[in-house]
């Protein structure tokens, strides 16, 4: 499923993630051209790595801030002969999301062997620190395999003032799989540009006055 080669529904799916990035009160960032979500100010992660989810519905686009995500399965080399089906899990706050709540209540509603609206979507997990994207990760025609909400604390001292939080626990199974690395495009960028070939020189013809071509 490919939605990112039409215009107009490119349109209509980034008008869909600012308006859904408002309902849920976060703030974006563009990051190596990639929007990602700002976590709350309430959550400590280390070295400032925090996780973004970004669907395409066929309806539209959602952003979401991810507090938990584990790669369950997926990668096999090509010497293990085994090809396994990519999965993955995540954990966000209540609320915001309405296209995914959506496809884990049809999903619910429906028979697997189905098809459904809000069956497939396309994932891309965005992992960034500081305005640079750390790594990546796109998965391609995902299924929504289980929901569940449950509530965390702060272990002991969640009776003590810090609070609970109500989180969605989401489990997906997809079709496809791609990891990408930023970092490893950066230096093949700057190695492209510091080589200069014969073609990229400019003819002295053309310079200016006070230079000339000795015949």
């Amino acid at each position: 499923m490919n939605y990112k080669n039409a215009t107009a529904m490119t349109m209509l799916s980034v008008a869909a993630m600012f308006v859904i990035i408002s309902f849920a009160g976060y703030e974006i960032n563009d990051t190596d051209a990639q929007t990602v979500a700002v976590q709350p100010e309430k959550f400590v992660f280390v070295e400032k790595i925090s996780t973004t989810a970004l669907f395409e519905f066929r309806d539209g686009t959602e952003l979401v801030s991810v507090q938990q995500f584990t790669q369950t399965s997926g990668f096999a080399t090509k010497s293990s002969h085994s090809k396994q089906t990519p999965t993955f899990t995540l954990e966000k706050i209540v609320g915001g999301t309405p296209y995914l709540y959506e496809a884990a209540d049809q999903a619910l509603r429906y028979d697997p062997g189905m098809e459904y609206p809000y069956k497939f979507s396309d994932v891309t997990i965005i992992l960034a620190a500081n305005g640079d994207t750390l790594r990546s990760f796109q998965y391609s025609d995902c299924i929504v395999t289980n929901y569940v909400v449950t509530t965390r604390s702060d272990n002991e001292e969640g009776y003590t003032g810090k609070g609970f939080v109500l989180v969605d626990q989401f489990t997906f199974e997809c079709r496809g799989y791609e990891p990408l690395n930023p970092s490893m495009d950066k230096m093949r960028i700057v190695d492209h540009a510091q080589t200069i070939s014969s073609s990229d020189l400019r003819s002295t013809d053309s310079w200016g006055p006070g230079f000339s071509i000795s015949k």
